[in-house]
């Protein structure tokens, strides 16, 4: 008896230690959003701020064009979470369900693309765009299109490693029995599959959106002033001397509500769909 409630207790003790090892950070961005610059600088900076200063969201918003990086940032994010969950749903249904030749090798190129560091694609993707525009005239660096496409290439590889996952999960009995009542692949696909792999493409979706919102390192080289996005629009909050963290952490905030609100409609699918997706293939 005394074992189960020790065991018990080191659970209790366990969960609470992560929580606040997990929370914390979220409540010291918080509190220093609402900080003066003074109260931040100083030697003992406190868990309670004494004084709170609301004006430091209004001051975001005045100090740099964050409502222009937010468009960018929506208009990039949700473009590639699109095109991304789109080719990985047809992609990973194509892997899961047919036989071709190469199948296997294909899935394996797909997860072994997530092995490398996106650094080393920086440099080729660069130079393939710089080979478009001098040959076809399309300019791709500092325009959406440039940097949709490269979000949609950097996360769709495991993207569509998930989908496969998640439809190997998915009876194939069900997709027989659609093709002998008469309906064609793409009607079996879009009627019967579909629905059921609402959890995946959820999961898949989240994942894209998160990816594109927070990247930095391909944004700083395929973008510019007119295309630039939030995660760089932070470094203009850093000037010469001194950077106001105040308002580094109430922009910090503003950023993180679209993906906060994001994942609250959709998490009731995004567990299973993970899972599912994570264990099978």
């Amino acid at each position: 008896m005394k074992k189960k409630v020790l065991k018990r207790a080191l659970k209790i003790t366990g969960i609470v230690f992560l929580l606040l090892f997990v929370l914390f950070p979220l409540y010291w961005l918080l509190i220093s959003s609402l900080k003066y610059s003074e109260d931040i600088y100083t030697m003992h900076p406190s868990l309670f701020p004494s004084r709170i200063r609301l004006s430091n969201y209004v001051d975001i918003w005045k100090t740099v064009p964050m409502a222009k990086y937010y468009k960018n940032s929506l208009i990039v994010s949700v473009s590639s979470m699109i095109l991304a969950t789109i080719v990985a749903t047809f992609a990973g249904y194509a892997l899961s369900k047919f036989k071709f030749p190469g199948r296997k090798t294909v899935g394996v190129t797909f997860l072994v693309t997530q092995m490398f560091p996106g650094i080393l694609f920086l440099l080729p993707y660069y130079l393939i765009f710089i080979f478009i525009k001098n040959t076809l005239g399309i300019p791709l660096i500092g325009t959406y299109p440039g940097l949709i496409i490269t979000y949609t290439a950097f996360v769709g590889p495991f993207a569509i490693w998930v989908m496969r996952g998640y439809f190997d999960t998915v009876p194939s009995e069900l997709r027989e029995a659609a093709l002998i009542d008469g309906c064609g692949n793409f009607r079996a696909f879009t009627k019967i599959i579909l629905p059921a792999a609402k959890p995946g493409i959820a999961t898949v979706a989240i994942l894209s959106f998160m990816k594109s919102w927070n990247e930095v390192l391909f944004a700083t080289v395929l973008t510019n002033n007119d295309t630039r996005t939030l995660p760089l629009g932070l470094y203009e909050f850093q000037q010469e001397f001194m950077t106001s963290w105040n308002l580094v952490m109430a922009a910090g905030v503003v950023i993180s509500i679209p993906v906060l609100i994001f994942f609250i409609f959709l998490q009731r699918y995004f567990v299973s769909g993970f899972t599912s997706g994570a264990v099978k293939g």
